[in-house]
């Protein structure tokens, strides 16, 4: 892995090529190991490392970038020559900010050293417990566990320089019956490979699986639902990205006011909603700077039911008088004391659902968004689990969803299946959520 020292000392040579206006320089590198297991047997296993220097460089407000995966000075040299030759070919961009100066970033406390370190041999072994638990049900597991290390420096011709390193794991387990009736998925990850029970996770992924066997159709409508953690994930990434405070301004958007301005400190959630991005966070740290090097500090973007804050690029900011707020590199949202078994046992009826997958938009300004369940819907009667139900698609808008809550869990760190950023939230249990059909996939 680069050392702070060597990554400034390569965003420094490709600097003393360049003739440009202004220069700006990324470096990025990873190195990790993974194993995929299926049908009960482990498939793949491997290792990789990549290295990247992405050179963006600047006439007027004509950019140009190139990258390079080789770090000798022949290739660094060409590649400020390459995006010098792009910048001169290319469009004025009328929007274009000039770079930062130098700017001061934290320390994250993302990066555990015995993570970065763990190697097959318990990667193996992680397998092994899985295969182990859906053995003696007849049941077939199939996941995929990876861990690594990673670095990413950002430099420029104005002085700016920041280095920021970190560790991943993340372990992804579904388990289906063998007459394909029913299946189960669990996942978690962390920065700290300690903080993954990979026995815990087989075991919910095998419950899960065992209990959704055979599931019974159910009507679509609207159903008091418990989202577990994981489609509570996908909410929160379907609210963060809409929150733009330019598509806001120009009323493109659900933060948008009638007749101009933005929601901007109206109360739109439930009281107990709070959101907010924080890289110091213990528990999902992340990269301490966001667009073109704006540091990032503990920002709210909803305290208490109230939309505190909208993200604003810097070329907006300026033209309208406003501080730029970049986006967060992760998102957190605050939860209550209880477990998610007291969810189920305090609903008189409902859905329980596992977690979404397929996202797509239907309405921006809504918020509207379409997918569908998958591994896990659940009939909740008198506060006891009773059957499975076959999968549904859902219409649903998370402004809706952040109206409805009537209890929450502890937040955890999560999965979400459409990807995510660190992401710390809880389950949610709501009043109503609106299902349009029902898929006969398992």
């Amino acid at each position: 892995m680069l050392s702070r020292t060597e990554a400034q000392k390569i965003i420094d040579e490709v600097l003393s090529y360049t003739h440009a206006d202004e220069t700006e320089v990324s470096v990025s590198m990873g190195i990790s190991g993974n194993l995929r297991f299926a049908q009960n047997v482990p498939t793949t296993t491997g290792a990789s490392t990549s290295l990247s220097v992405s050179v963006s460089c600047v006439h007027g407000k004509r950019v140009g970038s190139f990258s390079t995966t080789e770090i000798d000075s022949a290739s660094l040299k060409d590649a400020v020559h390459r995006a010098d030759e792009l910048a001169r070919l290319a469009p004025e961009n009328p929007e274009y900010m000039p770079r930062l100066g130098a700017q001061t970033y934290s320390e994250t406390p993302g990066y555990d050293g015995a993570t970065a370190k763990l190697g097959p041999a318990e990667r193996v072994k992680v397998a092994k417990r899985a295969i182990d638990t859906a053995l003696p049900t007849d049941l077939i597991a199939a996941g995929f566990y990876s861990n690594g290390s990673g670095m990413t420096a950002l430099g420029n011709s104005r002085g700016l320089f920041g280095y920021s390193r970190s560790t991943n794991a993340s372990y992804s387990l579904t388990v289906r019956t063998n007459s394909g009736s029913g299946s189960g998925w669990a996942a978690a990850e962390s920065h700290r490979a300690k903080d993954i029970d990979d026995n815990a996770i087989a075991l919910r992924a095998a419950n899960k699986a065992l209990l959704s066997r055979s599931p019974q159709p159910i009507e679509p409508g609207a159903y008091p639902v418990i989202l577990e953690p994981s489609a509570v994930g996908d909410m929160l990434n379907l609210y963060f990205w809409s929150m733009g405070r330019r598509a806001a301004d120009e009323g493109r958007s659900y933060f948008s006011e009638p007749g101009g301005g933005t929601k901007i400190g109206q109360k739109l959630f439930d009281d107990r909603l709070t959101i907010y991005s924080d890289p110091m966070n213990p528990i999902v740290p992340s990269i301490p700077w966001g667009d073109d090097g704006l540091p990032l500090g503990r920002t709210v973007w909803c305290e208490n039911g109230v939309q505190k804050e909208l993200p604003v690029g810097r070329f907006w900011a300026e033209k309208n008088g406003l501080k730029p707020v970049p986006y967060g590199s992760n998102i957190i949202m605050n939860g209550e004391s209880h477990t998610l078994d007291e969810l189920i046992a305090s609903m008189k009826y409902g859905l329980l659902v596992t977690s979404f997958w397929y996202i797509r938009q239907v309405d921006p300004k809504t918020v509207v968004n379409t997918g569908l369940t998958r591994d896990g819907v659940f009939l909740i009667e008198k506060g006891k689990i009773t059957k499975p139900v076959i999968n549904l698609r859902w219409n649903e808008s998370p402004i809706a969803v952040f109206k409805n809550i009537e209890m929450m869990s502890r937040p955890e760190r999560i999965v979400t299946r459409e990807g995510n950023q660190p992401m710390l939230a809880p389950a949610l249990k709501l009043k109503e959520f609106h299902f349009t059909s029902v898929s006969t996939s398992i």
